[in-house]
């Protein structure tokens, strides 16, 4: 009697444990990428694998959703006005905390992977981007105050920025299962991406629930003369404006010097 109750809790605590729920493992194509005078863009493969709780079990209620972003920097979106024929800067909106790059692909579009609500929670989107509190400015640079519509429309114009520069991109569709567990995605790396540090970020959702999530560094810096002539530009501008002119009329010279023997 005694051991047949000893087994009825132990099988009781067992089922009381939670289910461990499936779990990400992914890694890049490469953690790097340096950017020489030919650089032109490359692509960036992550791939992975889901560790079901199940074994065996399919993946068939199972999304993939990989967001590359970074790095984060104050951008100022200006609206123009016409004045007598001419385009001029007018109002202006600045936003402290803005990715220099976003890139989403995910297995289905999003809209049918999870509620609006749960996107936006989780920040995942284009359009769910955070980039802090916005700062306004008339076109003399005092501070506004602009009412939420108005401030959406400046948002809007800087997310179509981004996007007609290839910053901004999103692909659904673009993260492939092969097989059950194993996935890859390929991420276009434009060749005006900014330099920083990225952040590779992969979510695995299942019946539009986030069970969990994983992320993968990824650095971007030039190499070479161009990350002489980066860095100086940064650190000392005096110098590097002096350079830059110095080598400007040295060019000049050398090209009416040719012309002239000609």
């Amino acid at each position: 009697m005694m051991r047949r109750a000893v087994a009825l809790i132990v099988a009781g605590l067992v089922f009381a444990l939670p289910a461990r729920a499936d779990q990400l493992v992914t890694d890049l194509s490469e953690h790097q990428i340096a950017i020489r005078s030919n650089f032109t863009g490359t692509e960036i493969l992550l791939f992975g694998a889901v560790e079901a709780a199940r074994p065996g079990s399919r993946a068939l209620n199972r999304d993939i959703v990989v967001v590359v972003q970074g790095p984060s920097r104050p951008m100022t979106v200006r609206r123009k006005e016409q004045m007598a024929a001419v385009w001029v800067n007018h109002d202006s909106v600045t936003y402290p905390n803005v990715p220099g790059y976003y890139a989403i692909a995910s297995t289905r579009p999003l809209e049918v992977m999870a509620t609006p609500e749960t996107m936006k929670a989780l920040r995942i989107g284009i359009e769910n981007i955070s980039p802090g509190t916005p700062a306004a400015h008339a076109i003399d640079g005092t501070p506004q105050i602009l009412p939420p519509d108005d401030e959406r429309t400046f948002w809007k114009a800087l997310i179509r920025n981004m996007r007609r520069d290839g910053l901004y991109f999103s692909v659904p569709g673009g993260v492939t299962f092969l097989g059950q567990t194993l996935f890859r995605a390929t991420v276009e790396i434009p060749a005006n991406v900014p330099v920083g540090l990225y952040t590779a970020k992969v979510y695995l959702l299942q019946d539009g629930e986030v069970i969990d999530t994983i992320s993968s560094p990824l650095y971007i810096d030039k190499r070479g003369v161009e990350r002489f002539i980066f860095r100086m530009a940064h650190t000392d501008p005096l110098l590097y404006g002096m350079i830059a002119v110095l080598l400007a009329a040295f060019a000049g010279w050398l090209a009416s010097a040719v012309m002239a023997r000609r």
